[in-house]
């Protein structure tokens, strides 16, 4: 029970890129920034990732399963054949030298940033590394550049469909952005673009719980914030939403990308897991979490959840702003399938066959053993279940 807590309460991606943030840290207010979340030691963080692969793989396959049960995807959909299905003859298992991290290369996989356990960590660790790039450089290039935080939430029930939510919700989004006035004022502010983080939580009193997380790039600037919120209110009002004043709209300096980081790495990856705002709040990992235990409300939610959220991205750069910093705009499926991540060595090579006959605590399991460089290990469960592999050219069965 305590290593099953701790997955699910551990908040955080892969790491890929992690050490290019580790000096951004400059926060000028830092009584209007939320706390980041505790450091923690190196033996922590590894033993946190290697309890957490068998939870990804253990809820993905859950998800794959209900999913097709409920005939929500197709059984030859990615998401269906996620770290399932394989291309060509051989699988080859990925590890990353400086953040101890492995991978599976040559699998089909989903991309699904926002609902798959197992490539959502590998996602958002590679955006985690790219925000703050691009926080690092707008930071040192003037004194005057800072970023701004801003939250677009809105009140919602229990009998609200999430769907109707979301299609009411960017409505209200693009309302308020075209507005003229905020237009004008961001052209004042001498912002170059901004970072959208989508999250969506579950409260079994409230129901679904969509809202928006935007890191904007301009210079310091004094926002009138009782008026950015009067054009928020009214753009929810005019697409059908309403909102409190004091709850519906937030806006804080964060020159740090710290604290945004540990927003979009604890709701969008594994950390989609954590514990939520308080009894009774779900976020997707959660829910899917409280569906592998055994409830039936959790999994219709998730059901629910992923039918909703097809062709929406969990993380959006406006446009222009990648190569601004100089960031190439790579797919999320290219991270999946690797070709996103030259820092990745190769471990072992593995007859696709047999992986396909890998049980899901096996894939977990061999993962675990490169992620610890440990090819001992990962040999002797392969021999075990006589699934040939291959390293330095050489085959063994």
């Amino acid at each position: 029970m305590v290593e099953k807590e701790s997955a699910l309460r551990s908040a955080g991606t892969d790491s890929q890129g992690s050490n290019q943030i580790d000096g951004v840290n400059l926060l000028r207010e830092s009584n209007n920034v939320k706390s980041p979340l505790a450091k923690k030691s190196k033996a922590e963080l590894d033993r946190q990732y290697l309890v957490n692969t068998f939870t990804r793989f253990k809820l993905q396959h859950y998800a794959q399963n209900k999913l097709l049960e409920r005939e929500t995807i197709r059984v030859n959909s990615n998401f269906a054949k996620c770290h399932r299905a394989t291309f060509g003859s051989i699988t080859s298992l990925m590890r990353n030298p400086e953040s101890s991290r492995a991978y599976y290369n040559g699998v089909v996989t989903c991309a699904n940033a926002f609902l798959c356990p197992v490539c959502s960590p590998r996602i958002m660790g590679v955006r985690g590394g790219e925000i703050g790039k691009a926080v690092k450089q707008w930071l040192a290039r003037d004194s005057r550049n800072t970023c701004y935080m801003l939250t677009f939430t809105f009140s919602h029930s229990i009998s609200d469909s999430l769907s109707g939510l979301l299609s009411a919700f960017k409505n209200a989004l693009v309302r308020f952005w075209a507005t003229g006035s905020i237009k004008r004022l961001l052209v004042a502010s001498g912002r170059v673009g901004r970072i959208t983080a989508t999250e969506i939580q579950y409260s079994r009193k409230n129901g679904w719980h969509p809202h928006q997380h935007v890191l904007l790039f301009c210079r310091v600037a004094d926002f009138d914030q009782a008026k950015l919120v009067g054009f928020w209110l009214g753009a929810l009002e005019s697409s059908g939403l309403s909102g409190l004043s004091d709850i519906a709209f937030d806006l804080v300096e964060a020159r740090s990308c710290e604290t945004y980081l540990t927003k979009i790495s604890s709701e969008m990856a594994l950390g989609n897991l954590k514990q939520g705002r308080g009894s009774g709040h779900f976020s997707p990992m959660q829910l899917l979490a409280e569906a592998a235990d055994g409830a039936d409300w959790a999994a219709d939610r998730f059901c629910e959840l992923f039918r909703a959220t097809r062709g929406i991205h969990s993380l959006c750069w406006s446009r222009g702003l990648k190569a601004y910093f100089g960031i190439g705009d790579v797919s999320d499926l290219a991270i999946t399938e690797g070709a996103a991540q030259p820092e990745l060595r190769k471990f072992m090579d593995i007859v696709a066959e047999g992986f396909r006959k890998l049980s899901t605590a096996e894939k977990a399991l061999l993962r675990n053993y490169a992620a610890m460089n440990d090819y001992d290990r990962a040999s002797a469960l392969l021999s075990k279940l006589a699934i040939e592999f291959f390293k330095d050219a050489r085959v063994v069965s």
